[in-house]
C-alpha cells in the first residue's frame, strides 16, 4: 500500500479492485504483480498518483507494467477502471474509504488505427452523474508526443483525460532491493532463535564500495554504511518500458468543497 500527501491532497493506493454484483474483485498492487492465469497484463495495476495541478485535481493510474518498447497494448474490454475520491476533513484525519466521487473508464474494441474508444462515467455517491465519450491515443501517436486529451463537461464536473502509453517513471534498483533485504533479515533475525547472524554479509555496491567502508578514496559519499547502489550506477529495472496510463483533471471545486481528499485506483473485471 502506498501513501501520498502533496499540495493538501491525500493520495492513497488501496485495494486494486472493488466488488459489485456482476463484477469480481482484485488484490492490492505492489507496482508489478507480474501476469498469471488469472490476471492479463492489463489488469495489472502498476502505481497511483494525486496532485494538484492549478485549480484541478491530477489523478494518474499506471496499469500494464514492464510493456515493450514498440509493441502496442490495449487495454481490457471487459473491465472497469476506476479513480476513486474520498473527501476527508484535514489532513490527519483518518482515512473513511468513502466513494463520495468515481471517475470510471470503460474501453471498446481496439479500432485499426491502434485505438479504442473509451466512456468515461462520474458518479456522485454511487449515483451515475453521466458520462462522456472519448478515445485512447496509440502507441505510436503517444513516442510522437501527439496525444488525444479528451474533454468534456459531465454534470457540473469539466474533465480532461488522457489513456495510452507512457515511459514507466518509476525507478527502482530491484536486484540490490532482494540483496539487502536478504542482508537485514539474516543480520537482525536469522541465526540461532533468529536472534540475528552476525556473520551475515552484502556484496559491495555496484562502485565497489562495501558494506562498512572507511576513508575517503573507498566511500566518497561520506556515508560509513553502503547499503544501496549509487545512482552513478545503480541500474533501473524499468528502463526503456512502459506502461499504459490514465491521467484525469478535474477542478477541485466540482468535488463538494475542500481541498484534502483521500484517492485509489481499481480494476474490476465482468464475470
Amino acid at each position: 500500500m502506498k501513501n501520498q500527501r502533496l499540495m493538501a491532497v491525500v493520495s492513497t493506493l488501496a485495494l486494486a479492485a472493488v466488488i459489485g454484483t456482476t463484477y469480481r474483485g482484485g488484490f492490492a498492487s505492489d507496482h508489478d504483480d507480474g501476469d498469471t492465469d488469472l490476471k492479463s497484463r492489463a489488469l495489472n495495476l502498476t502505481d497511483h498518483y494525486a496532485f494538484k495541478s492549478g485549480n484541478d485535481l491530477a489523478l494518474i493510474m499506471y496499469v500494464n507494467a514492464r510493456s515493450l518498447p514498440g509493441k502496442q497494448y490495449y487495454l481490457s474490454t471487459n473491465a472497469r477502471y476506476e479513480l476513486h475520491v474520498s473527501k476527508a476533513t484535514s489532513r490527519t484525519a483518518v482515512p473513511t474509504a468513502a466513494e463520495d466521487y468515481v471517475f470510471r473508464i470503460e474501453a471498446g474494441a481496439p479500432t485499426a488505427a491502434g485505438v479504442q474508444p473509451l466512456t468515461l462515467t462520474v458518479l456522485a455517491n454511487g449515483v451515475i452523474v453521466g458520462t462522456h465519450s472519448g478515445m485512447t491515443t496509440s502507441y505510436a501517436a503517444s513516442k510522437a508526443n501527439t496525444v488525444t486529451t479528451n474533454t468534456g463537461t459531465v454534470g457540473s464536473f469539466n474533465v480532461r483525460y488522457f489513456v495510452g502509453q507512457r515511459a514507466d517513471s518509476f525507478y527502482f534498483d530491484v536486484v540490490r532491493f532482494f540483496q539487502v533485504r536478504s542482508f537485514l533479515a539474516g543480520r537482525f533475525f536469522g541465526g540461532t532463535g533468529g536472534n540475528g547472524d552476525p556473520t551475515a554479509s552484502l556484496a559491495p555496491n555496484c562502485r565497489g564500495d562495501a558494506l562498512l567502508a572507511l576513508g575517503a578514496e573507498a566511500n566518497p559519499d561520506a556515508d560509513v554504511v553502503n547499503l544501496w547502489n549509487p545512482p552513478s550506477c545503480a541500474p533501473d529495472f524499468t528502463k526503456n518500458l512502459n506502461v499504459t496510463a490514465f491521467a484525469l483533471n478535474v477542478p477541485i471545486a466540482s468535488l463538494g468543497g475542500g481541498t484534502v481528499f483521500d484517492t485509489w485506483s481499481t480494476i474490476s473485471v465482468r464475470e
